[in-house]
């Protein structure tokens, strides 16, 4: 196998060298001459010149629009050209668009490839010369041949003939955010100037590539923000809403979806990526002036990838570079700061099946205004990979973003089809090397294996693995295999062992194309605290197996890929309601989910969760709260998720008074805004009342849930007497999967659990510190800081005055880091500081000492939270206040964690019985 992708890979430098110089002129530089005997459209290019602010914001491939007699532009469809100030198009207008096109030209088909959680369409457009879409579906077997080389039984030769007949797919998606508005129209023109125009390196691209395009990724908030849009200019120099919902459930970590596949929009995008065989998947943002092409990115690189994926990510980063430099455009740079090693990314989904990811970061405006905009130093700073850096003040818009989006898109897909036998070859190589993993660099499989109790999770976890497109088997007769021998926490080594795995059990095997999608998820992740890079863009873990609690064993040994296994074709069934979650069903309590006006997207998860889990609640904001006096009289269990990062006085204040109501609800000016929840003005926050009125809901009986920073809220209000969040120095979490241990397992927020250990997800390593005082204990002597005073003897002598015999003193006090200092008669006498031994907090779980404390990720000064309490029942009254230190319910990741809640609601009124360990 060596001998022939080493063959190949010379191959493969003969195959660029041919393409790159039949897309080169004898200057050197790239081709992009117009066709000298093609009108342009003059009133739409005289748009574009008028609409662009500075001339270096354009370039000579979108600085003028191809004419047509037949085949419609924006402008004639719509009434606005693309990047025209003060529009923004709906979806609905966008899908208007590309189907006139596609009426209009045999060069463009449009396809349905799903629907969002709100019923709304979601459309790909394939642009390609007349006979290469005739020939889409003999295509498409063509590149699913190359994309898994078993068909063809792994042969070079029968590799590359289907190589010369087939055209690769380049597969580009627009909108995922919201907020970041400029690509539909960019795209909406990107279609056209490809249908249309006859300059020669567009011709090449037409016979070469098929380009797809999917121009509105998250309909539901492309549509809601529209409507923002318009609210924002029908009332001129008033402050407007921010996006509070941008799809039905999360709002910026749709992108962030890629592993666990909860999200519509998620399946449908993979789908069709892995659907077409797709070679690239190319993704596009705002946030970064000017064009940041995050392809290259910096450190460290995911470590499951294909070691071909890194050059081409240099190949098509530096040309995009370059290319447009050559335009002078300023503000164009790859590398940055974006790290390459979380899977989430939707464009990952590429990276991950054996295609190319790609990104760009172009700058907007949140909408179609021209406006001044004054960056920041460290935006238009030179540095070595940014030499032509953005103009520190700049009249932005949104056809100044539209240019560089085209510019950019229409070099890459250049590049792309002169190169597209080199691309097709390395998709093939990357497919082939993807099965060739268990001989080459291992694993060789993943076992679930049938004894593991927890079904539910792991058939979930199953399922995942099936969306992603991985394959899954189930052994039809036990395997014994060998487990090589590894190093324990305490750094010695552990002999190899073997093991039997029961028929039933299943296997996910590496000698698949998808292997290293499986591979990334169900492995453990380590982040070095030294490592080059800093700053973690995201998550540094996910390991799924942990998250999930469920076994997942990683088999080195391939005499498991010999066992007799059938492959499961059907999609593995997930049990319905709790028993997803191995759960039991049962009557289940008066369920509120409240959230802020501050920020709707992490609680999102939560609400997502129940849904799922067909739990049925009310969803309340901190205003309506505010409104109602008796919750009690409503509701039994009030869910309060993570808002991300906000104090307890922005959740009682909300946004500042001044200045003009913001509404959030469904007028005929805003139609797709206020369904999910509504208000007259978002500015209110929980405020006095509201407050109130959640403490009497505890103290007359009911269970508040909260986490990471309402957990904190609930802390700072009064409502969890005697806990306290753990201050720390020189910790540092990011995203990270820890160990922590049960402290109660005969709580009933541990029904069902049958470890005493559990895996948490991280997000800071927020922990918590318990007492027995609801000031804390700051200043009780205890055995751990006592430290003797000066007299006679050594430093463990005790003194001994003269002039009288010595006294022992009695015995100072020592807890346990997770545990409340215990108090002696003095401390307690006339004391009101002291909580009743009835009201005092209860430890449920706890965090693992520092050396068994992280199971993936990054962790660094984890001394400052190790064996500190991270899950905690405090009382207030009648009630209870159930404290999470971390997110249990986090981006469908967390599904092990996610009993610990529900097991709580369900025992809301019973949370200080005991019962029996499992």
């Amino acid at each position: 196998m060596r001998v022939s992708i080493r063959l190949s890979l010379v191959t493969l430098l003969a195959l660029a060298t041919t393409s790159v110089l039949a897309t080169t002129d004898p200057s050197g530089s790239m081709g992009y001459a117009r066709d000298p005997s093609q009108p342009i459209d003059q009133d739409y290019t005289d748009q574009i010149l008028k609409f662009t602010t500075d001339p270096s914001f354009n370039s000579p491939l979108t600085d003028y629009l191809p004419a047509s007699a037949s085949v419609p532009t924006p402008e004639k469809v719509l009434g606005h050209i693309s990047g025209a100030p003060n529009y923004l198009p709906y979806s609905a207008d966008v899908y208007r668009y590309f189907r006139a096109l596609a009426a209009a030209s045999p060069r463009v088909k449009v396809f349905t490839i799903g629907k969002t959680e709100e019923g709304r369409e979601m459309i790909a457009v394939a642009i390609a010369d007349e006979s290469l879409l005739a020939d889409l579906d003999a295509n498409k077997a063509r590149l699913a041949k190359l994309g898994d080389p078993r068909s063809i039984n792994m042969d070079d030769a029968t590799a590359d003939q289907l190589i010369a007949q087939s055209t690769p797919v380049y597969y580009i998606t627009g909108t995922i955010h919201s907020t970041e508005t400029g690509a539909p129209t960019a795209l909406m023109e990107l279609a056209y100037r490809l249908a249309v125009d006859n300059a020669p390196y567009i011709q090449h691209i037409r016979s070469h590539v098929i380009t797809l395009i999917t121009p509105v990724v998250e309909v539901d908030g492309r549509d809601r923000q529209v409507d923002r849009y318009n609210w924002h200019l029908a009332h001129p120099g008033e402050n407007y809403p921010p996006l509070m919902y941008w799809g039905h459930y999360v709002a910026h970590d749709n992108n962030r979806d890629a592993m666990a596949m909860t999200l519509n929009l998620t399946r449908n995008v993979a789908d069709t990526y892995i659907g077409w065989h797709a070679q690239v998947l190319h993704d596009l943002h705002e946030s970064v002036p000017f064009l940041y092409d995050n392809t290259v990115g910096d450190g460290p690189y995911n470590a499951w990838i294909d070691p071909i994926l890194t050059g081409e990510w240099q190949q098509l980063g530096w040309d995009n570079v370059q290319q447009l430099t050559k335009f002078g455009m300023p503000g164009v740079f790859t590398h940055g700061d974006f790290d390459t090693w979380s899977p989430g990314y939707l464009m990952f989904i590429a990276a991950m099946h054996n295609g190319i990811s790609r990104l760009y970061e172009t700058f907007g405006n949140d909408g179609a205004d021209t406006v001044k905009r004054i960056l920041d130093p460290a935006d238009y700073q030179r540095t070595w990979y940014k030499p032509n850096p953005p103009l520190p003040e700049v009249t932005w818009s949104q056809r100044d973003n539209n240019n560089y989006e085209q510019t950019g898109l229409l070099t890459a897909l250049n590049y792309f089809s002169g190169n597209s036998q080199l691309f097709l070859k390395n998709f093939y190589l990357k497919s082939k090397r993807s099965i060739e993993k268990p001989q080459e660099a291992g694993p060789a499989a993943y076992v679930f294996p049938a004894d593991d109790k927890r079904t539910g999770s792991q058939a979930q976890l199953l399922r995942i693995m099936q969306l992603q497109h991985a394959e899954v088997s189930r052994l039809s007769a036990p395997v014994t295999v060998t487990l090589p021998a590894s190093k324990g926490d305490d750094g010695k080594a552990t002999k190899a062992s073997s093991r039997t795995f029961a028929a039933g059990s299943y296997v996910v095997r590496m000698d698949q194309p998808y292997s290293r999608i499986a591979d990334t998820l169900l492995d453990r992740q380590y982040w070095s605290p030294k490592d080059p890079q800093q700053h973690p863009y995201d998550d540094t873990a996910w390991s799924m197996g942990d998250l999930f609690d469920v076994q997942v064993v990683r088999v080195t040994d391939n005499t498991i890929l010999k066992a007799p296994m059938d492959s499961v074709g059907q999609p593995v069934t997930v049990p319905q309601g709790l028993a997803a979650i191995d759960m039991s069903s049962g009557k289940l309590p008066r369920i509120a989910l409240m959230h802020t006006w501050l920020d709707t997207q992490t609680e999102g998860w939560w609400r997502m969760a129940l849904d799922k889990l067909h739990v049925p609640y009310s969803y309340i904001s901190t205003q309506d709260v505010a409104k109602t006096s008796d919750l009690r009289a409503k509701y039994d269990v009030i869910l309060f998720g993570p808002i991300g990062g906000v104090t307890a006085q922005q959740i009682v204040d909300g946004l500042p008074m001044w200045g003009n109501p913001m509404p959030w609800k469904t007028t005929k000016l805003t139609p797709n805004i206020g369904h999910i929840d509504s208000t007259d003005d978002i500015r209110p926050g929980l405020g006095a009342s509201g407050l109130a009125n959640l403490k009497q809901f505890v103290s007359s009986g009911g269970l508040l849930i909260t986490s990471e920073d309402t957990a904190k809220f609930a802390i700072d209000t009064g409502m969890a007497p005697g806990v306290f969040v753990t201050p720390t120095h020189n910790l540092k979490v990011v995203g990270s999967v820890l160990q922590a241990n049960f402290v109660d397992r005969k709580s009933p927020i541990a029904a069902g659990y049958t470890s005493d250990d559990l895996a948490l997800y991280s997000a800071v390593g927020q922990s918590f510190t318990v007492s027995n005082l609801v000031i804390g204990d700051n200043g009780i002597p205890s055995a751990k800081d006592f430290q003797r005073p000066t007299g006679r003897g050594g430093p463990h002598d005790t003194d001994t005055p003269e002039g009288r015999a010595s006294v022992e003193p009695p015995a100072l006090p020592e807890a346990k880091p997770w545990q409340a200092l215990p108090l002696n008669a003095e401390q307690m006498r006339n004391n009101p500081w002291v909580i009743p031994a009835e009201q005092r907090p209860q430890v449920i779980l706890r965090y693992a000492d520092a050396g068994h404390l992280l199971i993936a990720g990054l962790l660094d000064g984890g001394d400052e939270m190790a064996e500190r309490a991270a899950v905690v029942n405090a009382r207030y009254g009648k009630g209870h206040v159930l404290l999470f230190a971390s997110n249990p319910i986090w981006r469908g990741e967390t599904i092990g964690s996610y009993p610990l809640v529900f097991n709580a609601i369900v025992n809301y009124d019973r949370l200080d019985a005991q019962t029996s360990k499992p």
